[in-house]
């Protein structure tokens, strides 16, 4: 198939806060190292909260895990079978060394406060990584600052984003959206702007559904 010069979106909507979300990244870029240059890929990171509940100065993450998997030994199971799979893609989960249970929706406002794609990107991968490989805690205004500084840069635009209420309440409003259009779990991608990929599949899962998405738009163009 011949080059595509167009731009390709892909809504990725997810929380920083769920491991399914960093596997389901690392999946959907081994699939884009595998389509090539078919595509100019545009990734556009949505907000969502697993757990809205969770107060801004977050709770222990152990405890909050294991009271939503009703026990320790269903908690190691999954943490066991992530760590895993996060192996396979590249991720050293340590989810002992995770601190707290984190409200994410500061971190949200963080990612949307950047002005480019490639610059909130690099941030949810920055945020995917100090809350999932380097135990840092995500509830600590300093440590979100240490994460956040090599995109913030400067400090006064961080404290700006950092206590704005309406762009939280943009973020809200936004995962809302998502919840009435039936979004109830995260990763969710929307490929194409047409095709929607629930959770971390296999990197064959996507390529198959770009591809898709190419020769549909091949089709189309034909038929003009």
């Amino acid at each position: 198939m011949s080059t595509n010069s167009e731009p390709f979106s892909i809504d990725i909507v997810s929380d920083v806060a769920c491991p399914w979300c960093y596997v389901g990244k690392k999946k959907l870029e081994l699939a884009l190292q595998t389509v090539g240059d078919q595509i100019l890929p545009q990734v556009r990171w949505r907000p969502f909260q697993l757990s809205p509940e969770i107060p801004e100065e977050g709770i222990d993450y152990k405890e909050h895990l294991t009271q939503k998997f009703g026990s320790l030994d269903r908690l190691d199971g999954a943490w066991q079978r992530l760590t895993d799979i996060g192996k396979s893609v590249g991720i050293p989960f340590r989810f002992e060394d995770i601190p707290k249970a984190t409200n994410t929706l500061v971190l949200h406002a963080l990612v949307a406060g950047l002005s480019t794609l490639e610059e909130q990107a690099k941030l949810v991968d920055l945020f995917f990584s100090a809350n999932f490989t380097e135990g840092k805690d995500l509830t600590d205004k300093e440590t979100i600052w240490k994460v956040a500084e090599p995109l913030y840069k400067d400090r006064d635009k961080f404290e700006t984003i950092f206590a704005d209420p309406e762009l939280k309440e943009n973020i809200r409003q936004e995962i809302l959206y998502y919840h009435q259009n039936g979004i109830s779990g995260v990763p969710y991608f929307i490929i194409g702007g047409k095709y929607a990929v629930s959770g971390a599949q296999d990197p064959s899962v996507f390529v198959e559904v770009i591809e898709t998405v190419l020769k549909e738009r091949e089709s189309e163009k034909q038929n003009q």
